[in-house]
């Protein structure tokens, strides 16, 4: 025997399928945010992983000029502005 739904219920079951699509919708859209954001959160890791070696190699490259300029000036101050050397001698 098949019986006919009132009106109220058929409207209820409805506006909680429609609740449970726009639900479902939100939650992939969010999902597609994150993953987007996770994206672009590794790819600028890995951008400061390469400055932050670009800036180890930038030290070390300072530290073997200061000893060449060491050896050859002694130790002491440098002006750059003025392209000068002065002993602590």
């Amino acid at each position: 025997m098949t019986r006919k739904l009132d009106k109220e219920h058929v409207d209820e079951i409805t506006q909680l399928r429609d609740a449970f699509a726009k639900n479902s919708q939100t939650l992939g859209n969010i999902y597609l945010e994150e993953h987007a954001l996770k994206q672009r959160f590794d790819l600028l890791e890995a951008e400061r992983a390469k400055y932050i070696q670009m800036f180890s190699d930038l030290q070390k490259q300072e530290q073997a000029l200061l000893e060449k300029m060491r050896e050859r000036y002694g130790d002491g101050e440098i002006n750059i502005a003025q392209g000068t050397f002065t002993s602590n001698e």
